[in-house]
């Protein structure tokens, strides 16, 4: 099993995606407001989004993301969920417990792209509950 990320690595210190969206403003507006990320940085043509560790960049481009979506690590997937949807965050799946070892939430931003926030849960793996 590969090693779990950590807060001291070796090399990558971190990945960002960058999301080409129409309106960069209003999306940056909606992770800002409503998933609860800071933006410090941007204007009509880029801005850049942040939470603790997790980045998001976004550019400007006349098409909507297709054919992606979204995966954060989170720490508390009920807490968060509990956070957002006070702000009105369109939840496309509840927190629930995956059978490979996560726990998800599923949200749709303001361009459809979906992000998935997920936390680890402990599980016995399936070899072994076979053999009980």
């Amino acid at each position: 099993m590969p090693e779990h990320p950590t807060a001291n690595p070796k090399q990558f210190i971190q990945g960002a995606p960058v999301l080409h969206v129409p309106n960069v403003e209003a999306t940056a507006r909606y992770y800002r407001d409503v998933l609860g990320f800071t933006w410090d940085f941007g204007d009509d043509a880029y801005a850049v989004v942040w939470r603790d560790n997790s980045a998001i960049h976004f550019v400007k481009d006349d098409r909507v993301p297709s054919g992606i979506h979204l995966f954060q690590w989170i720490r508390d997937v009920d807490a968060y969920h509990k956070e957002i949807a006070t702000r009105g965050a369109e939840i496309t799946g509840a927190p629930s417990d995956r059978p490979y070892g996560l726990r998800e939430l599923a949200v749709r931003d303001l361009n459809g792209v979906e992000v998935i926030f997920g936390q680890d849960i402990d599980i016995e793996p399936v070899d072994q509950l076979d053999r009980a």
